[in-house]
């Protein structure tokens, strides 16, 4: 490590990896340039001060520096908006795989956050349309935003509402989500910078399993023959999951770690 930076994480309560970061946005340099520097403007200094205490308050890095990283692109952050996870790049690369093969070209998305699935999609498939349903004003916002940075916003149909409610009369060739499915007694016990990420983009009703139950409706009014839905999934629901869609093809897939973190349904 160069001696400029070291000099810094001598001074701080943060990690290297994350001073890095926060240097890097505040600079508007790459994390390369940042550590082949000796030395670093004052009012930075001043201002990694203020990031320090706000991360040791609690406050997610992410909604910090505004913007985070989701399968190699960037995507703008904003408190109350679920941040985007590395193991949901496992779900669009899936959803690609099977997108590609089939050549789909309409699909839905239950709860976007920032976008950053059916975003990803889009840039990925050029002939590709996607819907999206969301609950949360800031969210849509948001999404609406990061479209609109990376140029797929005439393809993204974004609506109000709960579930496919907003689509009802749509039949669509694919369905992804990324719900959520923490159960409700479990709010108190997250931690206080995972709560600012927002009750709803977390808490999946009483067990956690509140959107898959509406799921399971939605699938056989929105979801044409011969298509597919790739939901994340609580690794501790896996099998109340295969049960509770035993009447479609079902298959339980794993994260990096080795759990189980996705449900992949055909509609045979």
């Amino acid at each position: 490590m160069f001696q400029g930076l070291r000099s810094i994480l001598n001074k701080v309560k943060l990690g290297e990896r994350e001073v890095l970061l926060i240097l890097s946005h505040l600079l508007k340099e790459s994390p390369s340039q940042v550590l082949l520097r000796e030395n670093f403007p004052p009012e930075i200094l001043q201002r990694l001060k203020e990031f320090e205490r706000k991360r040791l308050e609690g406050y997610p890095l992410q909604y910090l520096l505004g913007e985070w990283e989701f399968y190699g692109r960037v995507f703008k952050v904003k408190e109350g908006v679920f941040i985007p996870r590395p193991e949901t790049e496992i779900l669009v690369e899936v959803a690609l795989k099977v997108i590609k093969e089939k050549d789909f070209k309409v699909g839905a998305e239950v709860g976007g956050g920032t976008g950053c699935i059916s975003i990803t999609l889009l840039l990925e498939r050029q002939n590709l349309r996607m819907f999206v349903s969301e609950i949360n004003d800031k969210a849509l916002e948001l999404m609406e935003e990061n479209a609109k940075m990376h140029g797929v916003n005439s393809r993204l149909y974004l609506k109000r509402g709960e579930y496919l409610k907003p689509f009802k009369n749509l039949k669509f060739d694919f369905i992804v989500s990324n719900p959520p499915y923490i159960p409700k007694d479990d709010w108190e016990k997250l931690p206080k910078e995972v709560k600012r990420e927002g009750y709803s983009s977390l808490i999946g009703g009483e067990d956690g399993l509140e959107f898959y139950k509406e799921a399971k409706k939605f699938l056989g009014s929105n979801l044409k023959k011969g298509g597919f839905a790739l939901f994340e999934i609580n690794p501790k629901h896996s099998k109340t999951l295969r049960e509770l869609f035993k009447d479609f093809k079902a298959q339980i897939l794993k994260d990096y770690e080795g759990r189980d973190r996705f449900i992949l349904i055909w509609n045979t």
